[in-house]
């Protein structure tokens, strides 16, 4: 992808909360998605960080279009019941403090994830270029996920069903028969914020728990609910479904840019396949590619009236890098959009999908970084991570579209990749994909 072609769906969000920007790291420069530590740990604020059809395998209760039915989880011991929305659920409120996570923050002092539940909120993003006046995405959202128990929740969703305080979600689908492909956690790793040595410097974005999310197997959690695991010990396969010739359930590696011909990334999307053209080469590295120890997940929203995108916060941490870069064994994060506005991969840094061959340039945690203590990654010069970094999507307003996630072991089914998930929230603001320089840009 050219550079100006890279400033279209994804941007990059720095923990100044303004939209995005070009000029935050050495990662950047016509970006789209950034880093939200400016370079350093990423880590030092806790807020603002930036197919065709699966063949199922197992008993995975997957329709013929390679996602479970609406509502189905796979039935097996220990993987969450998703098939309400939970409309039950009473937001928690702030009652401590005064801080938010707010993506329209411009200063970080203070204000800072504490973990502790309750203690801070969400505020939607669009202080910056035109917003639409009539943004009907919540002003503030009370984080929920102080329970532990809910996989949608501990990324922000689905708290009520009061879309002026939470992000109702409908049609959860978890495909994952290994409970231990991902756990709801308070922390990742046992290394300390070197900026705040009273935090954990992988710790949740919003609340007190976020999403982790491996092709391996992950160890039961500390007894705060931390994820620690010992030094090489990230070089397993699970039981979630292997040797899926193609991308799980509504994912798909084609490329979907010019109407399904290719070579316009983002612009002239087929609504089916992969408008950014960024999965197809990372797919295609090698011949007779089959994804392997697949956790996948999906969910339906409804955009608010008046906004017009999304973000969220995501890591990526390999056991694969540096061996096996430009090799078949290229293991994939994927986070996909199906909006109207556009259709495909919404996760990039500095142009690059999420695999370890492409993100070989921008790991910037490396063996002997002691903020991947306690990771797995550490390992014998192998294992690195890229740290945090903010996706954001486009939206029409007021539509109703799916955003599905996915990590799988790529050929093999060891050395194993970890996915951390964190603070989805709407953006009134949002981007064109199809208009250079719509996103990306930091005023300065």
């Amino acid at each position: 992808m050219t550079q100006s072609l890279s400033l279209r769906l994804l941007c990059l969000a720095s923990v100044s909360g303004l939209a995005c920007s070009t000029a935050d790291t050495g990662l950047t420069g016509g970006v789209s998605a950034t880093d939200s530590d400016s370079g350093q740990t990423s880590l030092t604020t806790g807020e603002d960080s930036p197919t065709t059809q699966a063949q199922p395998t197992g008993d995975t209760n997957l329709t013929d279009d390679g996602t479970m039915s609406a509502g189905e989880t796979t039935g097996t011991t220990g993987v969450p019941d998703t098939t309400s929305s939970d409309t039950t659920d009473t937001p928690v409120t702030s009652t401590t403090g005064d801080d938010t996570t707010g993506s329209d923050t411009t200063t970080t002092g203070d204000d800072t994830t504490t973990g502790t539940t309750g203690d801070d909120t969400t505020t939607t993003n669009g202080t910056t270029g035109d917003v639409d006046p009539n943004c009907q995405a919540p002003a503030t959202q009370p984080p929920c996920d102080e329970a532990a128990d809910d996989i949608f929740k501990a990324i922000g969703l689905n708290c009520s069903d009061d879309k002026s305080m939470a992000i109702p979600i409908t049609n959860p689908v978890i495909t994952a028969p290994d409970p231990a492909s991902y756990r709801i956690v308070s922390h990742f790793g046992s290394a300390m914020d070197p900026m705040d040595p009273a935090q954990f410097a992988w710790r949740p974005h919003e609340g007190s728990r976020m999403l982790a999310i491996t092709t391996g197997r992950f160890p039961a959690l500390q007894p705060d609910g931390g994820l620690v695991e010992p030094n090489n010990s990230d070089s397993e396969g699970n039981n979630n479904p292997d040797n899926l010739p193609n991308l799980p359930g509504v994912m798909h590696w084609e490329k979907g840019s010019n109407n399904g011909q290719g070579g316009t990334p983002f612009m002239n999307c087929d609504g089916v396949n992969d408008c950014s053209d960024s999965l197809d080469p990372q797919w295609n590295i090698a011949p007779f590619n089959v994804a392997n120890d697949v956790f996948y997940m999906s969910f339906d929203l409804e955009t608010p009236l008046g906004t017009h995108g999304y973000l969220f916060d995501f890591a990526y941490f390999s056991e694969e890098w540096p061996n096996y870069v430009g090799d078949s064994f290229n293991d994939m994060l994927v986070v996909w959009s199906t909006s109207e506005t556009f259709t495909g991969n919404v996760t990039f840094i500095n142009d690059q999908p999420l695999t370890v061959t492409a993100l070989d340039p921008y790991m910037m945690h490396l063996p002997g970084d002691p903020l991947l203590a306690g990771t797995g990654f550490p390992g014998d010069g192998e294992g690195a991570g890229t740290g945090w970094f903010t996706a954001k999507g486009s939206a029409a307003p007021g539509e109703k579209f799916t955003i599905a996630i996915s990590i799988f072991d790529m050929s093999d089914t060891v050395w194993d990749t970890t996915g951390l998930i964190d603070k989805f929230r709407w953006d009134c603001e949002g981007c064109i994909p199809s208009e250079v320089m719509s996103c990306g840009i930091e005023p300065q």
